[in-house]
């Protein structure tokens, strides 16, 4: 014990956090790991692949090896919620809001508030403790709230989905319906409020995410409020309470939002309408038999006889009164994603769990690559620092936008909100956007692996000559993204991955929900003062 209060008191608060995150993951994995927390039924999981599910928990993504509604017990998946709390809230801030708030611990360390503001009090040191306790308040208020009107939605609620759909999601089997069940409906309630308000995008629901819901519009609406809330930032709902405060006392003074709320509010919804804009547009106008659009149900297995019938018949115009015979029990069922509307719905829905959600009501791999490509750019923004979700964040990515509109301007520095920005922290934009790029990368080549063309269990086009059933690269870009955004929303390929991909997505989400600024100021070593003598500057072209 002594030993571990001297390694706290003599590294960085930064190198702590990382610490204790790390020695959670292995703590909580090895639960997971246990046949304690797994259905018996089900085929007892690697560590590797405990590990990968408690970090993927922990740092609220949302990827998983193993579907979370069939696979773990109640244990389990009350071990994966707390992980999701625990992550998305911040241990720190939870071990502060229970002992130094709820039972009346007054006296805080000047460690213990470095601490609080490095995991999730943004940069003002004289209101870390009200930005932690308003904002984790008003969290656990949503909980309660939203878990109510889940578990009373799930209890009435049918299940709402298109004609095509009902081929491949049968209830029991690829799905569970709490519709009647009261502890199961609380179940599900509790468990996918802690899930949306903390931008994880695990369900219980089915292995499809929530795509049983497909049709139930009110239930996705609960999910994007509950989206919204986790990924502003705490410093943002530390000023939105305090707005409604004071409004509800009718304070004569004008109320003034942080710059930080104005940045992120703004950057939250103005990257939302420039992703949905051109999603729906490559979507309605794209004119593949395979895409989100335009897809008619064809079962996986079919034969790639019946596949091309298919293809022939759709590009030939669709003639709904000269269907082959051999496709024709599948085009019957109509388009597998309903009505124009069903699918715009669906655009939205999926646009908004780009930002560090991971929920889904479409197979992603039915998108064109045009609204893939979008989504990996708003994968990787995320949500707003200090908030439940990972990616460079949302304002990172305003920095660097409004870097370049100073660079295009000749402009001396970057405003915004009649404030000039330090210089700092816009280099700091940029060598984040770069190091994320180059994880990318990095990681995106390492689960290349993955592909049957390498040994792997992916199937490309070339190996399976199944075009309905094949992965590219884009796939693999869209899966490290989203591990590095902590979005959790996948094409499929998850399962299939080698160890050395999983090992690689793993950091990739612990880099992703820690920030890229965090995780290198851990390895930042002491200013080194040996050398006293500085070169001659020198220049050179670049790009």
């Amino acid at each position: 014990m002594i030993r571990l209060w001297n390694f706290k008191n003599h590294v960085s608060k930064l190198k702590y956090l990382f610490f204790v995150y790390f020695l959670i993951i292995v703590f909580s994995s090895l639960i997971l790991w246990s046949p304690i927390s797994q259905v018996q039924t089900e085929t007892q999981i690697s560590y590797i692949d405990s590990v990968f599910t408690t970090a993927s928990a922990f740092s609220d993504t949302g990827l998983v090896v193993k579907d979370t509604f069939k696979h773990w017990n109640d244990l389990g998946q009350a071990v994966i919620a707390i992980l999701i709390l625990s992550g998305g809230i911040g241990i720190f801030a939870l071990k502060f809001f229970f002992i130094n708030y709820l039972f009346g611990h007054k006296t805080s360390s000047f460690n213990e508030m470095k601490l609080l503001q490095t995991e999730r009090g943004g940069t003002d040191n004289t209101k870390t403790t009200r930005l932690i306790i308003s904002s984790v308040k008003f969290i656990f208020f949503n909980i309660f709230i939203f878990s109510i009107i889940l578990t009373i939605y799930f209890f009435y609620a049918e299940p709402r989905h298109t004609e095509a759909m009902k081929e491949f999601l049968k209830p029991g089997k690829d799905y569970i319906n709490p519709q009647g069940n009261f502890l199961l409906s609380l179940k599900f309630g509790i468990f996918h409020t802690i899930s949306a308000i903390n931008n994880a995008g695990f369900d219980i629901i089915s292995n499809a995410s929530l795509m049983p819901y497909y049709q139930n519009y009110e239930l996705q609406i609960i999910f994007i409020i509950l989206l919204i809330i986790g990924g502003i930032g705490y410093p943002a709902i530390y000023d939105i309470a305090s707005y409604i405060k004071h409004k509800y006392r009718r304070n004569k003074e004008k109320f003034r939002f942080s710059l930080f709320t104005k940045v992120s509010l703004t950057a939250y919804t103005l990257i939302f309408v420039l992703g949905f804009i051109p999603s729906i547009i490559f979507e309605s106008s794209s004119q593949d038999p395979f895409s989100l659009w335009n897809q008619y149900y064809i079962p996986t297995n079919a034969s790639e006889t019946n596949v091309d019938v298919y293809v022939k018949w759709f590009k030939e115009g669709q003639n709904l009164q000269n269907i082959p015979t051999a496709i024709k029990p599948y085009i019957d069922k109509g388009y597998i994603y309903g009505s124009n509307w069903d699918k715009s719905f669906a655009v939205i829905f999926t646009t908004f769990s780009t930002r560090s959600a991971g929920f889904a009501t479409i197979n992603l791999k039915h998108l064109t690559s045009g609204t893939t490509f979008i989504y990996i750019i708003m994968m990787v923004i995320g949500s707003a620092p200090a908030s439940t979700g990972g990616g460079i964040r949302t304002t990172t990515a305003a920095l660097i936008i409004m870097s370049m509109i100073r660079i295009l301007f000749g402009l001396p520095r970057v405003r915004m909100f009649k404030r000039a920005i330090n210089k700092d922290t816009v280099n700091m934009a940029s060598q984040i956007l770069a190091i994320a790029v180059m994880i990318l990368i990095i990681a995106s080549l390492i689960l290349s692996s993955s592909f049957d063309t390498y040994g792997g269990q992916i199937h490309t086009y070339s190996q399976s000559g199944n075009a309905n059933n094949a992965y590219t690269i884009d796939n693999i870009i869209f899966e490290v993204a989203s591990a590095f955004g902590t979005t959790g929303l996948s094409s499929g390929i998850t399962k299939d991955l080698n160890i050395a991909s999983k090992i690689a997505l793993i950091l990739v989400m612990f880099i992703g929900q820690f920030g890229i600024s965090s995780t290198l100021l851990v390895w930042k070593r002491k200013n080194n003062y040996k050398r006293t003598y500085e070169y001659v500057d020198g220049d050179f072209a670049i790009g």
